[in-house]
């Protein structure tokens, strides 16, 4: 079979609503953009600095770990604000709808 002989490509579902889905849920994240993957690396790097041999590389592993530590924190900030964001629309679409209702 050639690509000649098959059938024209039709899209037969109905297009998503991609606004219904808020944009950081539709990507796919990084272990380095969750909190969760900053605090791994973090343990790691500081696992890491235990088991070096030059004071050296045990500062530069301290140093990343605290880092790692700093931007989990900050997207743990970020994550929150979000979700208070999410839950004010809902509160506030949910409150229009009664009021329509009325």
């Amino acid at each position: 079979m050639t690509p000649s002989d098959l059938p024209p490509a039709t899209d037969s579902a109905p297009p998503r609503n991609v606004k219904s889905i808020p944009a950081r849920r539709r990507t796919l994240k990084l272990p380095e953009n969750t909190v969760q993957g900053c605090r791994d690396r973090a343990s790691a790097d500081l696992l890491e600095a235990v088991t070096v041999v030059t004071a050296n590389q045990r500062r530069r592993l301290e140093r990343s770990a605290e880092s790692w530590t700093v931007r989990a924190a900050f997207l743990d900030r970020v994550n929150k604000s979000f979700d208070k964001r999410d839950a004010i629309d809902r509160a506030h679409e949910q409150y229009e709808n009664d009021q329509v209702r009325l």
